[in-house]
């Protein structure tokens, strides 16, 4: 049995939280995001259905890893590309995203300039199969849909 001591986590069964101390992360929130990603398939979307005009085969950080750092970045806190190189050997990450050296600020300017409408419309896919995945576990009857004009100038 799971205690508060001590926790084993499904993405990755060798990784577990606990709380007597050691090795510290200021991340160790984005633990419980990885689990969520893992229970909806996120990564796997992603890696299925996005769509970037890109004929060269990046080996070390192919199209679908770029976009999901960047989701783990924004999530962490880190929305500038230029914290990629501040957190290109950061443990937890590399660790959760299963590299040895995450993308360079570089490597993710150079995916945001092949970035198309079809990029978009891909991602756009990747949000509606997970929304279907998340109301298979939870279905919904009704939703609120928040149409506030205020923000519009």
């Amino acid at each position: 049995m799971a205690s508060v001591q001590e926790l084993r986590l499904n993405f990755n069964p060798r990784m577990k939280v606990n709380f007597k101390g050691g090795d510290l992360t200021s991340d160790a929130g984005l633990l419980l995001y990885k689990e969520f990603d893992h229970k909806i398939g996120l990564s796997e979307a992603v890696k299925q259905f996005l769509v970037v005009d890109d004929p060269v085969h990046h080996r070390d950080h192919p199209n679908d890893d770029v976009v999901v750092q960047k989701i783990y970045q924004h999530v962490v806190g880190y929305h500038t590309d230029d914290h990629a190189d501040d957190l290109c050997y950061e443990p937890l990450l590399t660790a959760m995203l299963g590299k040895e050296r995450l993308a360079s600020q570089p490597t993710i300017s150079r995916f945001n300039e092949k970035a198309t409408i079809a990029t978009a419309k891909s991602l756009e896919k990747v949000n509606e199969v997970l929304q279907g995945r998340v109301y298979a576990i939870e279905p919904r009857d009704q939703f609120v849909l928040d149409l506030d004009s205020s923000g519009f100038a």
